[in-house]
């Protein structure tokens, strides 16, 4: 079967949300995360999403037998986002963040490093998805110094100030609280992908700010 027609398949079932038949299709593919990754540049926006959410699943599942092919697997995405590189791997944050979250135990070694893109053209909002998604489940691995996401909190773009203060809130940043009371009035519009759901929902800022605040009442549709 041509790669074509495998994306073509494996497409199919982003579409139905079908994790586990993707899971069962990547065990039949030699090089699966690379036509996931191919995914993950998809027209349809809902798929790009869905195919970010498998590559994590995916990687999961590899990590099971070895740790080595998924932290290389990081390395290059990691390199893609370096203009050295050749070509700007544009989801690179949001695939990074998604694998952390479903191999523990490289969150420690990389969750820090996705800190540092934060401010990064082209990777602004990646980046600070990625970061909020990796606090709710490993919010240890980004260590004591989260201040480079204070500065977010005022951010023109409202998708990264309401990011910066749900990802505050899931690391329990005290020093933070103030800043985010701020902005739980913050009528601003976000669109994000609900991980509950599989679809994009629209919420506020402010509506962020109160989960940040209010931790127990948190949905996954940012994390």
């Amino acid at each position: 079967m041509s790669i074509q027609a495998r994306k073509a398949e494996v497409r199919e079932f982003f579409l139905k949300r079908d994790l586990e038949a993707v899971t069962d299709w990547a065990e039949t593919v030699r090089n699966p995360l690379r036509i996931l990754i191919s995914l993950s540049y998809d027209s349809d926006e809902l798929v790009r999403w869905r195919a970010i959410e498998a590559i994590g699943k995916v990687a999961g599942w590899k990590a099971e037998n070895g740790l080595e092919r998924i932290r290389d697997f990081v390395r290059r995405l990691l390199w893609q986002m370096n203009d050295e590189s050749g070509g700007l791997a544009w989801h690179s944050p949001e695939l990074i963040g998604e694998i952390l979250v479903n191999v523990p135990p490289l969150a420690g070694e990389f969750a820090p490093l996705l800190l540092s893109y934060l401010k990064e053209e082209p990777f602004e909002k990646g980046a600070h998805y990625a970061v909020c998604r990796v606090a709710q489940f490993h919010p240890k691995a980004f260590g004591d110094d989260v201040s480079p996401l204070f500065e977010s909190l005022t951010d023109p773009a409202p998708s990264i100030r309401g990011l910066a203060a749900l990802a505050l809130g899931f690391l329990e940043s005290k020093a933070a609280l103030t800043r985010i009371e701020e902005l739980r009035h913050d009528p601003a519009t976000v669109s994000l992908y609900d991980y509950r759901t599989a679809q994009f929902v629209q919420t506020t800022v402010g509506r962020l700010a109160h989960k940040a605040l209010n931790k127990d009442e948190s949905s996954e549709q940012a994390a």
